[in-house]
C-alpha cells in the first residue's frame, strides 16, 4: 500500500507536534542546538500548523493503476486551487517571520531556527517510513524535501530582512543621538556636531534645528564644530544651508569650535561664511549668544544668594 504524506499527517499530526515541542524544549547538548526558549513555544506551535497546512497541499498521487482505480484515486485527492496554495504560503511566511523576529529579540541565531525546522523534517520523514509494510510514495518524500527547502530559504530571507531592519533602526538612533538640539537658555539653542557630516545627516541636522527654533522661538543658535574632524567644501556648504534656513526663521547663528587646521583649509579653499559670527571656543560662543539676547554672566557677590 502506498501512503501519501497527507495521509500520514492526518493520523499523526498531534503526536508529531507534541514530540517536536518536547524535543526542542529538552534538546541534548551533543546535538549542537540550544533548547528553545519558553517564549518560543507558541510561535513554534503556530509555525507547525502552518507547515502542516503547506504539506497537505501535496499534489495528487498518480500511481500506475487500472483506469477506474486511477480515476477514483484522483477524485479522492483533488489538486489544491492556486488561491488556496497562495494563502497557505502567505500564512507560512507570516508565522516564520514572527518566529524569526522573536528569535532576534531573544538574541538567538538563525542556525537555531534552521535546526528546529530540520528536526521537524526528520520527525515527519521518520513517521512516513515508520511502517515497513506500507511503503511511502517517492513523490511524498520529494514533496517533503521541496517544502522544507522552500521554508529554509524563507527563514534565511526573513533573518536577513530582520537584520537589515535592526541595523536601520540602530543607525537612525545613532544619528538622532549624534545631533541633539539643546535649549541652552531662553531663546538660545545649542547644536553640538560630532563626527562626519554627509548629505543625509546634514538634512537631518537642518530638520531638527528648524523644528527646535520654531518650537522655542530661538533668537540665537550656537553651532559647535569642535567634534567635526574634517571641515572641507562639502561640510561648509552643508553648514551654510543650515545657517540660511535658521535665518529665515529669525535665528542668528554663532559658529564655534573651528580648529586652526580647519580655518586654514577653509581659507585656502576660499570659503567664506559671510556675516556669520564665529568664535574660537564654545565658551566664547555662549557668551556672544547671551550678549545678543541682552544677557550676561557675572560673578555673584560673596553674600548674595
Amino acid at each position: 500500500m502506498t501512503l501519501s504524506l497527507s495521509q500520514v499527517l492526518s493520523s499523526h499530526q498531534d503526536e508529531l507536534l507534541n514530540q517536536w515541542l518536547h524535543d526542542l524544549s529538552q534538546t541534548a547538548a551533543d546535538s549542537g542546538l540550544n533548547p528553545a526558549h519558553p517564549e518560543l513555544m507558541e510561535p513554534l506551535r503556530a509555525l507547525f500548523w502552518a507547515i502542516i497546512a503547506q504539506l497537505n497541499q501535496e499534489p495528487a498521487q498518480q500511481p500506475i493503476q487500472a483506469p477506474s482505480q486511477a480515476s477514483a484515486h484522483a477524485s479522492d485527492q483533488p489538486a489544491p486551487l492556486p488561491s488556496e496554495r497562495s494563502e497557505q504560503q502567505a500564512a507560512l511566511k507570516t508565522e516564520l517571520q514572527q518566529l524569526i523576529a522573536k528569535q532576534a529579540r531573544l538574541q538567538r541565531n538563525l542556525s537555531d531556527t534552521l535546526g528546529f525546522l530540520l528536526h521537524l523534517k526528520h520527525l515527519l520523514l521518520k513517521a512516513l517510513l515508520a511502517n515497513e509494510a506500507q511503503d511511502p510514495a517517492d513523490r511524498s518524500i520529494l514533496w517533503l524535501d521541496q517544502c522544507f527547502e522552500q521554508i529554509a530559504r524563507q527563514a534565511f530571507d526573513s533573518a536577513l530582512a530582520e537584520r537589515d531592519r535592526y541595523i536601520s533602526e540602530q543607525s537612525l538612533s545613532i544619528m538622532e543621538l549624534s545631533t541633539p538640539v539643546l535649549r541652552l537658555w531662553h531663546q538660545i539653542l545649542l547644536l553640538p556636531l560630532v563626527g562626519v557630516i554627509d548629505t543625509g545627516r546634514a538634512r537631518q541636522v537642518t530638520d531638527h534645528l528648524l523644528e527646535a527654533i520654531a518650537k522655542y522661538e530661538a533668537r540665537v543658535t550656537v553651532i559647535d564644530l569642535t567634534g567635526v574632524p574634517i571641515i572641507d567644501t562639502s561640510v561648509a556648504q552643508h553648514i551654510m544651508k543650515t545657517v540660511d534656513a535658521a535665518r529665515l526663521l529669525g535665528s542668528r547663528v554663532v559658529l564655534t569650535g573651528i580648529s586652526p587646521e580647519g580655518a586654514q583649509t577653509l581659507t585656502k579653499l576660499g570659503i567664506r561664511f559671510g556675516d556669520v559670527i564665529s568664535r574660537a571656543s564654545l565658551r566664547a560662543g555662549i557668551a556672544e549668544a547671551l550678549l545678543i539676547t541682552g544677557k550676561r554672566i557675572s560673578a555673584m557677590d560673596g553674600g548674595a544668594r
